[in-house]
């Protein structure tokens, strides 16, 4: 047998060996997830005030009270 056959006999049952291997990754812990704050849905946020202030003026012509915006709900 020549030197290149051994080679390529000796690769193969090494390739052989590792295909039925679990991978390294798999026993790794999932990526932590970062805990999302609970938020309270009555509370209105500043988009949700403007945009509300936005339909109120389409829709009756009269312009929203500015400070009614910055109030905290």
């Amino acid at each position: 047998m020549t030197p290149r056959g051994a080679i390529v006999i000796l690769a193969a049952a090494l390739l052989a060996g590792c295909a039925n291997s679990e991978p390294l990754a798999s026993n790794l812990a999932p990526p932590a997830q970062a805990a999302e704050p609970m938020r309270d849905p009555a509370k209105k946020t500043l988009a949700s005030k403007v945009l509300s202030a936005i339909a109120l003026e389409r829709v009756t012509g009269r312009k929203a009270d500015p400070a009614r915006l910055i109030e905290l709900n």
